[in-house]
């Protein structure tokens, strides 16, 4: 699953000094920004896995980015490119290395990135943390249960295949008992009014009479 980068450098760095080939390269896919507000805003709207700080030629300082980002309650890592005096206004899970060192730089996003590759689930239009049982939508974060989390999990990771009601109850609910069924059919109400513009008329997670529901990866 490609992972997402938030990627903090000044606008006006030369080719030899972004960092954004070398992550591109890597495989990472990157968004941009140069201010606190514009990191905050790309942060609520993407959930990166990782941010990197490149200090090259920089006009402001990491701290007033982390003070914006905080906000997000997010505790993604940070690989800082800069130099070590920047360690000391950074936490022991920052990642600080000094410009230039390509392989060490790798080395580090690849660090920073193992805790981070199985905790979004990004579908078209959906996000979904795996650490926070939270949901990304539209820009606007959805708490989810316990048990809807499991169960928007499964059919997102099932997408397009039409999951019967009984391994539904399997899955989610641990249980081969179908004689009611009624709290499978209110979580999956609750989803769609978190999921579905229009949850009377879904276009997402339709019903399959008769034998249980399908998640659209893309609806038209």
């Amino acid at each position: 699953m490609t992972m997402h980068v938030l990627l903090i450098e000044n606008s006006s760095l030369d080719q030899s000094e972004s960092l954004l080939a070398n992550l591109t390269e890597q495989g990472y896919e990157v968004a941009v920004s140069a201010t606190p507000e514009a990191a905050l805003e790309t942060t609520k709207t993407l959930w990166p896995n990782l941010i990197v700080f490149n200090s090259a030629n920089a006009l402001f300082n990491l701290a007033s980015f982390q003070l914006a980002l905080d906000q997000t309650k997010l505790n993604v890592p940070y690989v800082v490119v800069g130099d070590k005096n920047l360690a000391a206004d950074t936490s022991s899970e920052t990642i600080v290395v000094a410009p230039g060192k390509t392989q060490q730089l790798n080395q580090g996003l690849k660090k920073a990135a193992s805790n981070q590759k199985n905790r979004f689930v990004r579908v078209p239009g959906l996000t979904l943390d795996c650490y926070k049982h939270q949901m990304l939508r539209q820009g606007k974060i959805y708490n989810l249960t316990p048990k809807e989390f499991k169960l928007l999990y499964l059919l997102v990771s099932n997408h397009d295949q039409v999951l019967s009601r009984k391994t539904i109850m399997q899955e989610v609910w641990e249980t081969d008992y179908l004689g009611d069924t009624r709290t499978l059919d209110v979580h999956i109400r609750w989803i769609r009014e978190k999921i579905e513009d229009n949850p009377s008329r879904p276009q997402r997670l339709i019903t399959i009479r008769g034998t249980g529901y399908r998640f659209i990866l893309n609806p038209e």
